[in-house]
C-alpha cells in the first residue's frame, strides 16, 4: 500500500543516512554531532524516517542495547524507560531476563519536519500542547506503523535478538502524540507481545497526575469519568523475539 502526504505526495520510508542530519529535525537525538556519528559507527543508522520527496516529514529514534547490563550513555536520559530498575521501579511487577543486542524504539514523531522543529525552539516552551512542533495532517496516515516495519526489518537484517517498545496506553491518542509513544496495540497488530503486564496498580502513573498538556489532561478526565481503570493508563512494554524460539 502506497503511503501519501496530506499533499498527495508518496511517503517514502527508510533507515537514517549520515549524509542526512541536515535534513531532519534532531529534536530527541542529541545534539553534538560527533555524538551522532559515533552512534551510527556503531548501530549503523540512527533510526527510520518518513520522507515527503526530500522533506523529512516524521522519525522514530532507535538505540542499540546490549543486555542485560550494558548501557547506552546517548539515550535521551529524560526517557529511560528501558532501564530496568526504572522499569521496575514503576511497575513493581516486570523482570527483564534478556540478553543480546536488543534494537529499542526511544520515541516516535509524525508530522514533525525542520520547519516545525524550528518554530517550536523559537516560540520556546509557551504554553504546552500536544501539537506543538507537528504537523497533524500527517496523522493516522500509517506513518508511524510504516517507521516500525521499517525498523523490524533493520533489526532482523543486522542480527538483533530482540526488538522493544514502549506503548503508550490504547485509545489515549492525546497523550500518544504528546509522549512519542505509539499504542501499545499498534505494536501487538505488528507481532510485538507485552513484556512484564501491569496489574494491581493502585494509583495513576505519574505522567497523568495534571503533568503535560492541557489536551492529554483532559483526555484523563473523560477516561476516568467513563470508568476506565486505573492500570488502563500505564504504558507497556513491548517485545518481539527475533531468535525464533
Amino acid at each position: 500500500m502506497t503511503l501519501l502526504s496530506p499533499n498527495d505526495i508518496p511517503i517514502t520510508i527508510r533507515p537514517i543516512r549520515p549524509d542526512e542530519l541536515d535534513r531532519i529535525p534532531l529534536r530527541c537525538w542529541p545534539p553534538e554531532r560527533e555524538t551522532l556519528l559515533r552512534l551510527f559507527e556503531t548501530q549503523g543508522t540512527i533510526g527510520m524516517a518518513a520522507w515527503e520527496g526530500d522533506r523529512c516529514v516524521a522519525q522514530l529514534h532507535c538505540y542499540r542495547i546490549v543486555l542485560p547490563d550494558q548501557d547506552n550513555p546517548d539515550w535521551p536520559t529524560w526517557n529511560h524507560w528501558w532501564r530496568p530498575d526504572w522499569w521496575r521501579q514503576m511497575t513493581g511487577s516486570v523482570n527483564l531476563e534478556l540478553s543480546g543486542p536488543a534494537w529499542c524504539h526511544a520515541c516516535c514523531h509524525v508530522g514533525r519536519t525542520l520547519e516545525s522543529f524550528q518554530q517550536e525552539v523559537e516560540e520556546g516552551a509557551g504554553t504546552p500542547t500536544i501539537y506543538k512542533g507537528a504537523d497533524p495532517r500527517y496523522f493516522s496516515r500509517g506513518i508511524g506503523t510504516a517507521l516500525v516495519r521499517a525498523s523490524m526489518r533493520w533489526a532482523w537484517d543486522h542480527d538483533y535478538t530482540t526488538v522493544l517498545a514502549l506503548g503508550a496506553p490504547s485509545g489515549l491518542f492525546e497523550f500518544a502524540v504528546a509522549a512519542g509513544h505509539l499504542p501499545w496495540t499498534t505494536y501487538a497488530r505488528l507481532g510485538f507481545d507485552p513484556f512484564g503486564l501491569i496489574s494491581d496498580v493502585a494509583h495513576l502513573p505519574q505522567w497523568a497526575r495534571g503533568h503535560g498538556p492541557n489536551e492529554v489532561a483532559d483526555a484523563i478526565q473523560a477516561a476516568l469519568a467513563a470508568g476506565r481503570p486505573v492500570q488502563d493508563f500505564y504504558e507497556r512494554l513491548m517485545i518481539l523475539n527475533l531468535t525464533g524460539e
